[in-house]
């Protein structure tokens, strides 16, 4: 009976165990999503490597993104709105931009270079608070900060 006690205990012990890392993956990828998740990102910096170059965004307010819960997206490109999805595991990150308002936001708008990056971005990270979108093939990162 005691032996017989002890197994059950043992089994008990063995799978709670072997459960703990399922939880702490839970409520790690939890944790990362809320990070970024439900908040207005205005877009303040660009650093491209090719040609090597470093740009603050004129009127950041025109330019921010957030990224909802539900794996969709709301961009805010200059005078244009657009949708979008975005799938995030770890700290990979890909962005579909979708159907968009088609406004000439004039010669000085970054909409078109914002959306081309947004496209082109393969994870992310935060330093300091700024969510950072970092793009493919090393060609450089967005700094987002909260709005």
């Amino acid at each position: 009976m005691f032996f017989k006690n002890l197994q059950s205990r043992q089994i008990k012990i063995i799978g709670f165990v072997l459960l703990i890392p399922l939880f702490i993956a839970a409520c790690g990828s939890q944790q990362t999503d809320q990070l970024i998740n439900d908040i207005d990102w205005q877009w303040i910096e660009m650093v491209e490597a090719e040609p090597a170059s470093q740009s603050l965004v004129p009127n950041p307010e025109n330019y921010t993104l957030r990224l909802s819960t539900d794996s969709t997206l709301s961009i805010t490109a200059d005078c244009n709105m657009v949708g979008g999805s975005y799938t995030l595991a770890g700290s990979a990150l890909n962005i579909e931009t979708g159907p968009s308002t088609m406004a000439y936001c004039g010669e000085e708008s970054l909409d078109q270079q914002f959306l081309g990056f947004l496209n082109n971005v393969e994870s992310y990270a935060i330093e300091d608070g700024q969510l950072m979108l970092r793009l493919k093939d090393g060609a450089g990162h967005m700094t987002f900060n909260e709005e």
